[in-house]
């Protein structure tokens, strides 16, 4: 995914989401249970990557929720 493409995206949400917090959010199944799940880990920062031409959201420990 590129940058614009992220720009353009919040560009166009509704300004009550602008209060919103920001995760990285990771999906799976459970092999054992096969309920669904899903990993947060909270943006904490950003940076740029100038050598990898990357935009870096870093993210603090993963937490895990159960979706229902």
């Amino acid at each position: 995914m590129k940058l614009k493409e992220i720009k353009k995206w919040i560009e166009s949400l509704p300004n009550n989401f602008l209060e919103f917090g920001v995760v990285a959010a990771e999906r799976g199944k459970s092999e054992s249970t096969g309920n669904l799940y899903r990993y947060d880990k909270p943006i904490i920062t950003l940076s740029v990557d100038e050598e990898n031409e990357e935009i870096l959201f870093l993210s603090s420990p993963t937490t895990k929720k159960q979706i229902k």
